[in-house]
């Protein structure tokens, strides 16, 4: 007799045994609040770094465009981060969109930053591993690196560079 499926059952992806497995750029996978913070805060940090010339030199067409592409980019990638970490609380996808609602996304911002996930495999996959050192590592670099930023745009800027 063959075996009937069960709508009961568990999803395949929250099967007890499965590993997690970390990834910086997946589109799928839950992560938890270190993750969330380090894969934010670092991507924009960066990203705001390497782009400081481009916002001076943003008066010329291809330098507006070419930075426009940069920040298309990264707000991509920190919507993606975000929805992940909906994953992580159980919430849906689509409450990502609140960090469109200005005065909402500060808010939005820090439940996720503080809302502990799901402890349990859910639909969305595993539980993530523990990852206090990358709590750590994340709350270093969120208080280190924009002090850093303002340094080199300051230093940036008192540089004249041709047009």
């Amino acid at each position: 007799m063959p075996e009937l499926s069960n709508p009961y059952a568990a999803p395949a992806g929250s099967a007890p045994g499965a590993a997690y497995t970390a990834s910086v750029f997946g589109l799928h996978g839950r992560i938890g609040r270190g993750r969330y913070l380090m894969y934010s805060v670092f991507p924009t940090c960066a990203t705001l770094l390497l782009t400081a010339p481009l916002f001076m030199l943003a008066g010329s067409l291809p330098f507006a465009v070419m930075l426009g592409l940069v920040l298309l980019a990264l707000l991509s990638h920190l919507l993606i981060v975000a929805a992940r970490r909906l994953d992580d609380l159980d919430r849906a996808r689509r409450w990502v969109l609140l960090l469109g609602v200005p005065g909402i996304n500060v808010l939005f911002v820090l439940y996720l930053l503080c809302a502990p996930g799901n402890p349990d495999a859910n639909a969305r996959g595993p539980a993530p591993t523990s990852n206090v050192s990358a709590f750590t590592q994340a709350a270093w670099l969120a208080y280190a690196l924009p002090p850093v930023i303002v340094l080199v745009l300051y230093i940036l800027a008192t540089f004249k560079l041709p047009v």
